[in-house]
């Protein structure tokens, strides 16, 4: 039988696959972070609406004596933004992948995904795409270039975000 997928198996899920993230750093006796803490971390925005993932985990902790960092995700300490795009740039995103595959295999395991399907039974993905980096100095070898009306050049990150999408059942 299946374990059920409760919040504690996600974690397991996650703390299990982000264990083995490599670690590109020379080492030094002056490594505050894991590179599990800044995975984890990174997922600890989407548990929170405000901006600053730290800042909101000061806050807490100041206000009840710990945080959503350390009580959901056993990140301690936590690190800071630039210090989580420093440790997880150099990750490439297929190190993430087991991540989805896991939980999707436990999804479809247990029927979740049933009232997601239609079309000969197909899953059916929405997709959107987004700007959310511009910039005409920093870039990537990832980035877009686009050239301005006014000649400068602008460099941009896009993404095509993807949710699953449910026939209306309510009609």
């Amino acid at each position: 039988m299946t374990q059920p997928l409760s919040f504690d198996h996600l974690q397991a899920i996650l703390h299990q696959h982000t264990a083995a993230l490599p670690d590109v750093r020379k080492p030094s006796p002056n490594t505050r972070y894991t590179i599990q803490n800044a995975a984890l971390g990174a997922f600890g925005i989407f548990f929170t609406q405000s901006p600053s993932f730290l800042e909101y985990q000061r806050q807490l902790h100041h206000r009840q004596g710990r945080d959503n960092a350390q009580t959901l995700f056993g990140v301690e300490p936590i690190p800071c933004d630039n210090q989580v795009r420093n440790l997880l740039d150099p990750v490439a995103p297929r190190y993430f992948n087991p991540v989805f595959f896991e939980v999707f295999e436990h999804l479809e395991q247990q029927h979740y995904l049933d009232s997601f399907r239609v079309l000969d039974h197909q899953l059916l993905v929405s997709l959107d795409g987004t700007q959310y980096f511009s910039s005409k100095t920093l870039h990537c070898p990832n980035c877009l270039t686009r050239q301005l009306a006014n000649g400068q050049r602008c460099i941009t990150i896009r993404r095509l975000p993807r949710s699953l999408s449910a026939r209306d059942t309510h009609r």
